[in-house]
């Protein structure tokens, strides 16, 4: 499996949009029931090379209701070795007074040249009622606050490609195959109500855990079978499968589960795989059960910091689920920790 080292650097830019004449603007489009799409120029991200570019529609989707609302897409124009990059924003209005208003915060993972639509930006009766306010000098101003959190690999794609015979038949595929018979197998693991036939020499050169229990005096080794305490069956095959190939089959329905275990067995490619995963799919509900588990199994830095950036963002929401006020209750400190960061990004 190909492995790449990666460092996380982060950039702010703020851009301002001005688009004069829009109440004409409007008007003419809706009296013709036409959508309407308007361009901002591209605005850099200071010294690097990414691009950006807002999209403004109305009068647009197909539904009655979508047609009440101005929505803006923001554009990754970007073309570079960075393929995937995490972004954060806030995208707003500036009233007569210079004030945010409508204010709309989100957060992002981008691939290159992909856009991303906030829907329901404005609701035009709101703006044509507001105009003296929201529109000073018939001219509609948007902002946007946007942090890239880019990654960067030290893999690159070389410029030449050299062609090299490789066998199709590559060990990779005999340790699954070797996993799928255990033929040969010389231990095995009580787990539950279940035996698992094994390998000592691959589960030991996998894990100092097993290295440490196979090597030790014990009777159970004599007997070659051994208890596995505190794990389910179908995490323990999960985590063998890991550990004869490298990769896990449909990872996300045991991937809480099995992190617990690959930090106790101390495998800690298994772990990334799991931390990855969980910044992958983290969402308003399991946020804080994914920061738990970094927290209390030793989680890499670079991938706390990812779940709680994301807590951070959507606090509002994520702070009437059940699952953050028993945090409060059970874990405070780390309550105390999402607080913290929460005031760093204001």
């Amino acid at each position: 499996m190909e492995k790449c080292c990666f460092m996380s650097r982060k950039q702010k830019t703020i851009f301002e949009w001005k688009i004069g004449d829009f109440p004409l603007i409007m008007k003419h489009t809706m009296e013709n029931h036409n959508p309407y799409t308007i361009l901002s120029s591209e605005f850099p991200t200071a010294d690097w090379k990414s691009k950006w570019q807002l999209v403004l529609n109305f009068n647009n989707g197909n539904k009655s209701e979508d047609k009440e609302w101005i929505s803006i897409y923001l554009n990754s124009k970007s073309i570079s070795y960075t393929k995937i990059f995490r972004v954060k924003y806030s995208l707003f209005i500036f009233n007569d007074k210079k004030e945010k208003k409508c204010e709309q915060k989100s957060y992002k993972v981008f691939e290159e040249m992909e856009y991303f639509c906030v829907q329901k930006f404005l609701k035009i009766k709101q703006l044509l009622e507001k105009k003296d306010k929201l529109l000073p000098d018939n001219t509609l101003t948007i902002g946007i606050k946007l942090t890239e959190f880019i990654e960067s690999s030290c893999l690159y794609s070389p410029i030449i490609k050299i062609p090299v015979k490789t066998s199709d038949r590559q060990i990779v595929h005999d340790l699954k195959d070797l996993f799928d018979s255990k033929a040969g197998s010389d231990v095995v693991l009580v787990v539950g109500d279940k035996k698992i036939p094994a390998h000592k020499t691959l589960l030991m050169s996998r894990s100092p855990v097993f290295s440490a229990m196979f090597t030790h005096p014990l009777e159970e080794n004599r007997e070659n079978e051994v208890t596995i305490p505190d794990m389910d069956p179908d995490v323990c095959e999960k985590l063998l499968e890991f550990i004869y190939t490298d990769n896990v089959t449909n990872l996300d329905k045991v991937a809480g589960r099995l992190f617990e275990v690959a930090d106790k067995y101390q495998i800690p490619a298994l772990k990334e795989s799991c931390e990855e995963l969980f910044c992958k799919n983290v969402n308003v509900k399991n946020a804080v059960q994914y920061l738990v588990l970094l927290d209390s199994h030793n989680g890499d830095e670079r991938f706390f910091k990812y779940i709680i950036d994301f807590i951070a963002i959507n606090f509002k929401k994520i702070f009437e689920t059940s699952e953050y006020k028993a945090l409060e209750k059970t874990n405070p400190e780390l309550s105390l920790t999402i607080v913290k960061e929460i005031r760093s990004n204001r």
